[in-house]
């Protein structure tokens, strides 16, 4: 995650906790647990995956646009408004 600036720690916390929510899920569908139990976890991954997602676009925007050396007052601008238009739309 070159492209991702500062500490990666959060990202990587957000991550392990997918993997563990992903494994409940596989050991939910192999003990053959209630349907409705299986799509609330498998629901629920999908909001932590999204989650995670959303904090790497914001990360990428921040990094390479936003406090990049040499970029514009304008571009810096845009890049807090795309961020702001990112955060509403990703919830």
């Amino acid at each position: 995650m070159a492209h991702l600036s500062g500490d990666n720690s959060k990202l990587i916390a957000r991550v392990r906790r997918l993997r563990g929510q992903l494994e409940g899920v596989e050991r939910m569908l192999f003990e053959g647990d209630d349907c409705y139990k299986v799509l609330q976890n498998a629901s629920a991954c999908r909001g932590a995956f999204n989650s995670l997602m959303r904090e790497m676009i914001l990360s990428h925007i921040d990094h390479h646009l936003i406090e990049a050396e040499g970029t514009s007052k304008e571009a810096r601008a845009t890049g807090k408004e795309i961020q702001d238009i990112l955060k509403s739309f990703l919830k």
